[in-house]
């Protein structure tokens, strides 16, 4: 629908006042802003001057004991601040002897797995067991890497390999070339060269597609001296690739004691 501007004075003149009219608008709420901002930064240097001048009243017992309480209050936040890096250290050594001890665990039906290109953990899984158990549940072989039917979807992808994020990174690039165009742009394009048709490599990394894992390969670096259904046992070790550039890793083992 054209604006009143458009519909007074044609589509090139009226566009163009209405053009005007946003940056004059623009402008406006800058001022309105930084007049804001210059309130706000008032505001603090009051407050400062005012503890400033509560200070300087202060008696010299007062003052000692402010001191004091600001004293108490840097050591409890460095405490916390150790005490939070101990934590962390703590939580990192744990994570590393998990993943140590994972290695060489076997692997049973719905270990957790993780993959390089996906947002969200996965399982590994068996229809039917192999006859072996662990625990009770179904051991698995290195030969349980089939797509959909052992390793179930990460849900989401963002390898730019994959055909789901390459289509929603052209829907992106089509509705921004697609997109209504203001004056000023549609100036420029007399001026500048037409918009590529590939699309970009840092578009392509910030979007993401559906998870459809494309494997054609069996687990790596399976337990060759044991053997579940004829195939060498599934360790956490074992590492898988997609097609997509994804490295599929073991994040738990899948035992319960």
């Amino acid at each position: 629908m054209a604006s009143e501007n458009e519909e007074k004075y044609g589509v090139i003149a009226g566009t163009a006042i209405n053009e005007a009219e946003k940056g004059v608008k623009d402008t406006v709420n800058t001022v309105k802003q930084i007049g804001t901002m210059a309130e706000r930064v008032g505001g603090f240097l009051k407050r400062d001057a005012t503890n400033e001048w509560k200070w300087l009243n202060l008696s010299p017992e007062e003052k000692a004991a402010e001191k004091e309480k600001e004293k108490q209050a840097a050591e409890e936040a460095k405490a916390a601040e150790e005490q939070k890096k101990a934590d962390e250290a703590k939580a990192a050594e744990a994570e590393a002897q998990r993943i140590k001890d994972l290695q060489k665990s076997y692997i049973v039906h719905t270990a957790a797995i993780t993959c390089s290109c996906a947002l969200h953990e996965s399982y590994v899984v068996v229809p039917t067991g192999h006859g072996e158990f662990i625990h009770g549940i179904p051991q698995l072989n290195i030969g349980d890497s089939k797509p959909e039917i052992n390793i179930r979807s990460f849900g989401i992808c963002n390898s730019p390999q994959n055909p789901s994020v390459q289509a929603n990174a052209k829907k992106i690039a089509d509705e921004i070339k697609n997109r209504p165009k203001s004056f000023t742009e549609k100036v420029m394009d007399f001026f500048s060269k037409p918009p590529a048709e590939d699309i970009g490599k840092d578009l392509l990394a910030q979007c993401v597609g559906v998870c459809t894992p494309m494997i054609a390969t069996e687990w790596i670096d399976g337990k060759e001296d044991v053997l579940v259904d004829g195939k060498p046992a599934l360790l956490g070790k074992c590492t898988l690739q997609c097609a997509y550039g994804g490295e599929i890793k073991l994040y738990t083992s899948g035992q319960r004691e």
